[in-house]
């Protein structure tokens, strides 16, 4: 019975990595997919000038660095599946959302919004596992453009990342849309893993999202807007403090004859 309950556990470990793999790897993959058409159609153009030279080189940058994205997502979602000690860092919180900027610009164009970044100076650092926070985003600003697709207005299709000093131990990041909001009973079940509203959705986005925020120690939640339209998402991450450079102290020179 043992050894039937250890293979059952060890087989639902796999289908649950197998399932947070497919749904995080899907952004970075997207990505190459996107650049690797649009070289392709560069090349079939002919085109041997200057600029389309450019525009192919920062392509094929563009794809190694995505590979190298997806590479470090496989790595961390085995160890977050593993429930090992994440590989934390010391960061400014704008160089986060520079790196997912580009894909979440991507997705806005294709929708029709528009993205607006609010922060504040200082720029605030974060303790944080890079390569989670940043799927963290990835997930929440895709939900935001999602929920503006259909019922929003073109001129208010606008996704705004905000980042706030809430306290000397925190920093606070939201992520706000003008999309229809989340009725009462969505939003009881919301977090809770494998429910979704989307037919083509694994309804595992904000549920991984909530298990790492916590995971740092922090807390992510949402409210609808009071204007009847729209939804903040918001988690709090540890904030951090750069190290500071020891000063180099000469050592002091032994005068005592050594003891026989």
């Amino acid at each position: 019975q043992q050894e039937r309950l250890q293979a059952t556990a060890r087989l639902a470990t796999v289908g649950e990595m197998a399932s947070l793999l497919s749904h995080e790897l899907n952004q970075p993959l997207a990505a190459i997919a996107s650049y690797a058409a649009g070289s392709a159609n560069l090349l079939d153009s002919g085109a041997t000038d200057a600029d389309t030279l450019q525009m192919l080189r920062q392509a094929t940058q563009r794809i190694a660095e995505q590979a190298e994205r997806a590479g470090r997502v496989i790595k961390s979602v085995h160890g977050f599946v593993r429930r090992r000690e994440q590989q934390r860092e010391v960061l400014r919180v704008d160089l986060l959302l520079e790196a997912v900027l580009p894909l979440v610009r991507l997705q806005a164009r294709k929708s029709g919004a528009r993205v607006e970044v609010d922060l504040p100076t200082p720029l605030p650092r974060v303790l944080c596992d890079r390569t989670m926070v940043e799927q963290v985003l990835l997930n929440l600003t895709r939900n935001g453009i999602q929920a503006m697709e259909t019922a929003t207005p073109l001129a208010d299709r606008v996704l705004q990342l905000r980042v706030r000093q809430a306290h000397e131990r925190w920093v606070a990041v939201s992520v706000t849309d003008h999309g229809p909001g989340i009725a009462p009973d969505v939003a009881r079940r919301l977090f809770t893993p494998f429910f979704t509203t989307r037919s083509e959705g694994m309804g595992l986005g904000l549920s991984l999202c909530r298990t790492v925020i916590e995971q740092h120690g922090g807390v992510l939640d949402f409210q609808n807007l009071e204007t009847g339209t729209g939804t903040e998402f918001r988690f709090t991450l540890p904030a951090g403090v750069a190290e500071r450079p020891r000063p180099e102290i000469e050592p002091e020179a032994n005068t005592e004859t050594p003891t026989p």
